[in-house]
């Protein structure tokens, strides 16, 4: 008698291995301040206590001690200069400025508002509590501006240079405004070299105008230095917390589940 015929259920295909999400350059750049500043543990403490025993020399009898090497820095500069400097660094000095900082902040912000609201409301933190931090540093310090020859009016304190704190709070946050528009690592390597070039450019044309002295530019890229990385800590925690529009974040956590009766 002939077998029954029985059925064989066809073998089951192999499970393909799982595949590891991409990682966005927003949420991954290639460095950060927080990864360079915070490696060592030591740092950050280094840095802050330079700049305190900047602002406490500057302080002292209008910064007498400084002026061991900020006034032959500040007549060496002078004497380099031609017309061509002068109208360069005129406009440099713009992107410290107010109008150049607002424009850059309201391009910015238009740029991300709807993509990354976390990132959004770094730039906003960072440029609006600028200010204040800044005129607390100079009331605190209230030394006299350089008057050997400056080519533009400087009014108020000197140390820090308020022109490079506003040019750090804006332009530093360039580069993750370009990762999260672009995804492409050529151009955050061309933003952040680009930016920091910028502020570099900024505190070197505020000494040529006559209205810093050198120690007053290195002060504001110290404390400058620290203040973008407590706005880079405060963006990545609201950024890990809240997400954001682009990439599969949420720009907010997802309701609860509705409990059952």
């Amino acid at each position: 008698m002939p077998a029954p015929d029985v059925a064989v259920a066809p073998e089951a295909a192999p499970a393909a291995p799982p595949t590891r999400p991409l990682l966005s350059l927003h949420d991954h750049p290639p460095a950060t301040l927080a990864g360079l500043l915070l490696h060592s543990r030591y740092t950050v403490p280094a840095l802050a206590g330079a700049f305190l025993l900047l602002a406490i020399a500057a302080a002292i009898n209008g910064g007498s001690l400084l002026q061991t090497w900020d006034e032959p820095v500040q007549r060496w500069v002078e004497s380099q200069r031609t017309d061509a400097l002068d109208s360069f660094f005129n406009f440099i000095s713009g992107f410290g400025g107010l109008s150049m900082v607002l424009t850059g902040l309201v391009v910015l912000l238009a740029l991300v508002y709807r993509l990354c609201r976390p990132l959004a409301i770094a730039l906003v933190v960072a440029s609006a509590a600028r200010p204040l931090i800044e005129w607390t540093l100079k009331a605190s310090v209230d030394r006299s501006r350089p008057d050997l020859d400056r080519l533009v009016p400087g009014n108020g304190p000197s140390f820090p240079s308020g022109h490079v704190m506003a040019a750090i709070a804006v332009w530093g946050l360039v580069p993750p405004v370009v990762a999260l528009c672009t995804n492409r690592r050529v151009w955050w390597w061309i933003a952040t070299a680009t930016s920091g070039v910028l502020v570099l450019l900024v505190g070197a044309s505020r000494i040529y105008l006559g209205v810093h002295w050198f120690s007053d530019v290195v002060g504001a890229l110290m404390f400058g230095a620290l203040y973008l990385l407590a706005i880079e800590l405060l963006f990545d925690a609201a950024h890990h917390r809240y997400g954001c529009a682009t990439r599969g974040h949420v720009l907010r956590p997802p309701p609860r589940a509705p409990v059952e009766r």
